[in-house]
């Protein structure tokens, strides 16, 4: 081949969201550096909503040389049609796929379209790249096993990486690799071992990336705290650094100390999410996972952590997994409801291809979609309608739970012991049909449903002053028609009056003498009932003021100053 040969190489992505940022790109640019310095590589990376036309029209105008393409469950059939309309359209180019559904796709590509890359592209043998030089590739090459690839374990970033591929996403950073677990819906039960990163090297490549001071840098680790003293080294080596970066790690609740815990409480909040793996409370279904898990223990950790403070605390379930019924799965969701877990996540089982759960589907009597992301439709002890059914639940909680405009209701309902499961059940048959999931789930909406559901309990005064307090403190200044303050209750800018009479000169953190008029005529102003006023934490009768302000918490609340009224009620 003569040496004048144009040789360039293209990297493609194809991400789910513009923010996320595909690491295997960057593992295989060092790859290929080291192994073939000669061919220059570029990198590009799309989403899955971009037009998939000019995705194709982009990657192939170069007429690039070589075109890496990397699959994922979640990008499955555009990396399919790529990989068939690039060869159509480019007959000299080499085309080689890899990545966690590359096994999948070697069975749905010829070789004369592609080949496929299985495995760690550190693992790959050198013949690979010869192959490639030669324009002799194979159908496949098999990645040696973890334990053989470990030595060759690089940092994968470069410095301009920050300005341009990796600018306004988030990052991902890998300190150790493989899993201790082996758990049957998951592509990680396919190899054991974990192989951890010295820890000096992980503080050298973390400082790498901290100085670029990025939004967001998430561990792709697989149990970040499998080996509890060397998260915490991690973690204190990451507060000792003074960035605006939020940290996001996955974490199994088992593996937590008392001085993990002391550390996190000193955290300022919502500097770090961790994402806890709980899928299921039922006994039987956590052995048929192969997760032999205290779950009354992890619960007790989750609360824990959500209580803190400082942590944005994930807990995830999974629908449709082995022995979970209709009554043990709502019953884990209302045990992960109490915990006050931040975000609950109730998706849906993936029988994956190559994967235990996929072996032992007929065993299972799991009926699921042959389509990418691979869908539970219906097990043994879960019909397809009731599968349904919890689906939609799980959608409603996604809606009404995890988007935090309505705190204090949650609040309130964990601490009457009211039944979670029987609760979100009731909202999910109104939200249905009220239509709520072919319409925008916004504050506004979402809240009047709300409002139409609780009308008729015996609590529902309580409850719809703290739907008014939660309206407010998000950030809104009048309350719309169905929030309406009932007849004889003091109207909100009779209240705005009362306040601007009753505040001192000036207040600590607010304002001074010579704002206080610029203060209160930013403010929202609010009187509740005493009752409501006691459940919130507040003693007296008084009224309550909400400034723009936001507060030092994990989420975007406003602040609120209460202004004790003696006259009042």
């Amino acid at each position: 081949m003569p040496d004048t040969e144009k040789r360039d190489i293209l990297l493609v992505g194809v991400n789910a969201r513009y923010s996320h940022s595909c690491l295997a790109l960057f593992y295989l640019r060092e790859a290929l550096a080291k192994h073939l310095p000669q061919c220059p590589t570029l990198m590009v990376q799309f989403t899955i909503n971009d037009p998939y036309h000019e995705i194709l029209l982009r990657i192939a105008s170069g007429k690039p040389w070589a075109i890496f393409l990397s699959v994922a469950i979640w990008n499955s059939e555009i990396i399919t049609h790529l990989a068939r309309d690039l060869r159509a359209c480019l007959p000299e180019s080499r085309i080689v796929i890899g990545g966690p559904q590359a096994v999948i796709l070697r069975q749905e590509l010829f070789t004369s379209v592609c080949s496929v890359v299985i495995g760690a592209i550190e693992g790959i043998d050198a013949s690979f790249y010869q192959d490639l030089l030669d324009g002799k590739l194979a159908a496949s090459y098999q990645a040696a096993g973890l334990a053989t690839i470990s030595a060759t374990f690089p940092f994968p970033y470069r410095d301009k990486d920050f300005a341009g591929e990796l600018r306004h996403r988030h990052i991902y950073y890998e300190s150790s690799r493989g899993c201790p677990h082996a758990c049957g819906y998951c592509l990680s039960a396919r190899e054991r071992g974990v192989f951890h990163k010295d820890l000096p090297q992980v503080f050298q490549e973390l400082a790498a990336i901290l100085r670029h001071n990025p939004k967001e840098l998430r561990f792709v680790d697989r149990t970040f705290n499998a080996l509890p003293e060397r998260a915490l080294a991690i973690w204190r080596f990451l507060a000792s650094h003074k960035q605006s970066t939020r940290i996001h790690c996955e974490i199994a609740p088992e593996g937590f100390t008392g001085e993990m815990f002391a550390f996190l409480a000193t955290q300022q909040p919502g500097g770090r999410q961790f994402e806890i793996g709980i899928q299921s409370t039922n006994t039987a279904t956590l052995t048929a996972i192969n997760r032999r898990m205290d779950s009354e223990a992890a619960l007790a950790t989750t609360e824990r952590l959500a209580a803190l403070g400082t942590i944005f605390v994930h807990a995830d379930l999974i629908l449709g997994l082995p022995y979970e019924t209709r009554e043990s799965y709502l019953a884990g969701f209302a045990k992960l409801f109490a915990t006050g877990a931040h975000y609950i996540q109730m998706g849906l089982l993936k029988v994956l291809p190559n994967t235990p759960f996929a072996a032992r589907a007929e065993e299972y009597g799991f009926v699921y979609s042959r389509r990418p992301p691979y869908g539970i439709l219906a097990t043994r002890w879960l019909d397809g309608s009731t599968l349904a059914e919890l689906y939609w639940f799980g959608e409603c909680v996604e809606k009404f739970h995890n988007n935090h405009f309505f705190p204090s209701l949650w609040h309130y309902l964990r601490t009457i012991d009211e039944d979670a499961a029987a609760f979100f059940l009731g909202l999910t048959a109104i939200f249905q049909r009220r239509g709520g999931f072919q319409r925008a789930a916004t504050q506004e909406f979402l809240a009047e449903v709300l409002a139409a559901f609780i009308a008729l309990r015996l609590d529902a005064e309580l409850l719809f002053d703290l739907l008014r307090y939660d309206w407010l403190r998000s950030g809104q200044r009048r309350l719309p028609e169905f929030l309406a303050l009932p007849a004889g209750r003091e109207e909100m800018a009779a209240s705005h009056d009362r306040v601007y009479r009753l505040l001192p000169p000036e207040l600590n953190g607010f304002y001074t003498v010579r704002e206080r008029n610029a203060f209160c005529r930013r403010l929202v102003c609010l009187r509740l009932r005493r009752k409501s006023l006691t459940f919130l934490g507040f003693n007296e009768m008084g009224l309550l003021c909400f400034p723009p302000e936001k507060e030092a918490g994990l989420f975007s609340l406003r602040k609120v100053v209460f202004v004790a009224d003696e006259d009042a009620e």
